[in-house]
């Protein structure tokens, strides 16, 4: 086997551990939240990343200073920091409304606002396969919901306040996301989700009980732990995934991670018929988290059809 396909391997396989992170997440938040405030989770999240984060810039001498650029980066860095705060925050107090299959099939509706964010901000094509994938996300929400949209009209609604949630939270990541496309440009990944870490750590102390960790059981302790190493080694997987392997495809792997959580909730359910956090989807809805992921995955593939394409078109001169 050769290097280049060493690395295409590895990397499918980097970016499916964060796909399989990013999904179990929210089955393990619902369940810790009967011991734990949402506050209070995602307050511990960004301790422990922040920490170890410090502790390996440390080691590399490699640590941020916000204060050596300009005050519009230093702008952008406060939005983003604000916008991934606020997508941890309203994603795990969504599932005090909604479970983990609903909340992690609507949180794909990120895929869509980055694309929109990316024609409205930097001008970025929106090509016909983009439009396809677009379409399928959309068809493939109305059939995940197909039979719970009466209880959209009542807006008290715990679905109704869930979802509002989630659609929040998509919007906040995309901020971040389109934001980070500019910092890349004064600091690395690692120094940029360090600088927002803490920055989340400040803003959210004044919120969180962290006292709360002393009443947990044995099982609730092991599921903060696991929170706290998912933001870890789901982000640490994603950024060597990203050095491996083309950012497209990486992207289209992690549109899986709706069907990790629908998996990882049906082992549950088969094991235990009573579980509580579980939506026990209908065949439809399945097919609709299917139709999210297809969906997903074409508008994350579509520079490498285009640049494909381009190649080909290249090549075909050449020859000619």
């Amino acid at each position: 086997m050769n290097e280049s396909n060493q690395r295409h391997i590895l990397g499918f396989i980097l970016s499916l551990i964060t796909a399989a992170l990013w999904g179990m997440l929210p089955v393990a938040i619902k369940e810790l939240l009967a011991g734990m405030d949402s506050w209070t989770i995602v307050w511990y999240r960004f301790v422990v990343a922040a920490l170890v984060l410090f502790l390996w810039l440390v080691f590399r001498k490699d640590l941020p200073n916000p204060f050596s650029v300009s005050n519009r980066i230093c702008r952008y860095l406060l939005f983003a920091a604000i916008g991934l705060s606020v997508n941890y925050f309203t994603f795990a107090d969504s599932l005090n409304y909604v479970n983990g299959e609903t909340s992690e099939a609507v949180i794909q509706l990120t895929t869509l606002f980055l694309i929109l964010g990316g024609v409205i901000f930097y001008k970025e094509p929106f090509v016909g396969i983009q439009k396809i994938g677009t379409v399928f996300i959309v068809i493939g929400l109305v059939l995940f919901f197909h039979d719970r949209f009466s209880e959209f009209t009542r807006l008290g609604n715990n679905q109704t306040i869930g979802v509002s949630i989630v659609v929040v939270s998509a919007f906040a990541w995309t901020g971040y996301a389109l934001l980070q496309k500019k910092l890349l440009e004064s600091f690395s990944s690692a120094q940029i989700l360090f600088l927002i870490y803490v920055f989340s750590v400040l803003a959210l102390t004044p919120f969180a009980l962290p006292a709360t960790l002393f009443s947990l059981n044995g099982f609730q302790l092991l599921l903060l732990l696991f929170c706290c190493l998912n933001t870890l080694i789901a982000y640490g997987c994603f950024a060597e995934a990203l050095k491996l392997w083309d950012a497209s495809k990486v992207s289209a792997v992690l549109a899986l991670a709706p069907l990790f959580t629908i998996s990882t909730l049906r082992v549950i359910v088969y094991f235990n018929p009573s579980y509580a956090f579980s939506d026990q989807l209908s065949w439809i809805s399945i097919a609709g988290a299917l139709l999210l992921v297809v969906g997903s995955m074409l508008t994350a593939l579509v520079s490498v059809l285009t640049s494909n394409k381009t190649l080909t078109t290249d090549s075909k001169s050449t020859v000619s």
